[in-house]
């Protein structure tokens, strides 16, 4: 009888890697979809299917959770303002690039996740603001440098930011074709220069 070629032992699963943002975009969704108490560390692990030893590893405890979810949401939303493209010459079509960019995002989930605990939340309050003021100020230069001067460019600013924060925050959300065509007219009205007096 011919001898058995040795057998190979099988491979075992790689082990999950160990990421900190999970932990800390998992924690985002379930403070959106389930509120602060229910930020627990054996849910999150149980959702990430990784264990409590995971948590440890990147976490001294809930709290530290708590804060370090905040500075990610805060830093990513300033990294991503940096990144936007200065580099389109046509400011109209950077402020049409910006509109049509807010209608397809899902990061509207984490927005108003951050802003209802910034209600009760002092490092979260601070955050939200920073990251309010830091949007409305590149939204006002976008206006500047389509002609705007500073009183308008500020008020178009703002009218755009208030529009689509109060979009996503309220239960008014159009169907998406809708949505596009009030997009295009939003972006109609607010590069409309006034006429001289």
């Amino acid at each position: 009888m011919p001898a058995q070629p040795p057998r190979t032992p099988k491979a075992r699963p790689a082990r999950k890697t160990l990421d900190r943002d999970s932990w800390l975009k998992k924690a985002l969704d379930v403070l959106f979809a389930q509120g602060i108490s229910q930020i627990k560390i054996e849910v999150l692990a149980r959702k990430l299917k990784l264990t409590k030893g995971s948590f440890y590893w990147h976490f001294k405890n809930r709290d530290d959770l708590l804060r370090s979810m905040v500075d990610w949401w805060r830093n990513n939303q300033l990294k991503f303002i940096e990144s936007l493209d200065h580099s389109m010459p046509d400011p109209e079509a950077r402020i049409r690039a910006v509109i049509a960019f807010t209608q397809h995002t899902e990061d509207s989930n984490h927005d108003i996740a951050m802003r209802e605990f910034a209600r009760f939340n002092k490092h979260a309050a601070r955050a939200v603001s920073e990251v309010d003021e830091l949007r409305v100020a590149y939204l006002a230069e976008l206006f500047t440098a389509a002609g705007f001067d500073s009183i308008e460019a500020s008020l178009r600013a703002r009218t755009l930011y208030f529009y689509q924060v109060g979009e996503y925050t309220t239960s008014l959300a159009p169907e998406p074709e809708t949505r596009a065509r009030l997009a295009e007219r939003l972006h109609q009205l607010l590069t409309r220069h006034p006429a001289s007096d």
